[in-house]
């Protein structure tokens, strides 16, 4: 059985953004990663994914990274994907350190075939139909990228002058 699989990038043609922070308790928002997922995604607990979260205690300040996800399921066939990435430093006397973090995401649309007919329509059907639909999944997966840094620089409590730069 074949397989055709589409990746969309849905911050193209940039990869990811970024927001940097130096200052109080930099840490404190990867606690929170999951729960902004959820709650802007709108997705359950069992498609959020806290996959690598590290600390290296034996220097000061103490260095720390993590990877989370967010899958939600948009139909049969397109899942949109968010990741969160961050890395930085905390000091463990003051709790002062910095902060960078990365979001970046992506809609994957998976359609199978058995024969050269079925694979020759579903590449008709993209083309011709599903082509609109995976837009709208880009661009509110996209919003859903902006609303996350948001919330993100919120919590942190970045200025918009300070975003700009």
């Amino acid at each position: 059985m074949g397989n055709i699989t589409i990746v969309d990038d849905l911050l193209a043609p940039q990869d990811y953004i970024t927001v940097n922070y130096k200052g109080k308790n930099p840490f404190m928002v990867c606690t929170m990663f999951l729960g902004i997922l959820r709650d802007i995604m709108k997705i359950s607990s069992i498609d959020l994914y806290e996959n690598d979260v590290r600390w290296d205690i034996t220097d000061d300040p103490r260095a720390f990274y993590g990877v989370w996800f967010g899958k939600r399921d948009e139909d049969k066939w397109s899942t949109s994907r968010i990741k969160i990435r961050a890395q930085g430093a905390q000091s463990s006397k003051d709790k002062t350190g910095w902060i960078t973090i990365m979001i970046k995401g992506w809609l994957e649309t998976n359609h199978e075939y058995t024969n050269f007919i079925q694979k020759s329509f579903w590449w008709f059907f993209n083309y011709m139909f599903y082509y609109k639909q995976r837009r709208k999944y880009i661009e509110f997966s996209k919003d859903n990228i902006y609303q996350i840094r948001e919330k993100i620089t919120q919590i942190l409590g970045i200025s918009r002058e300070e975003k700009l730069l």
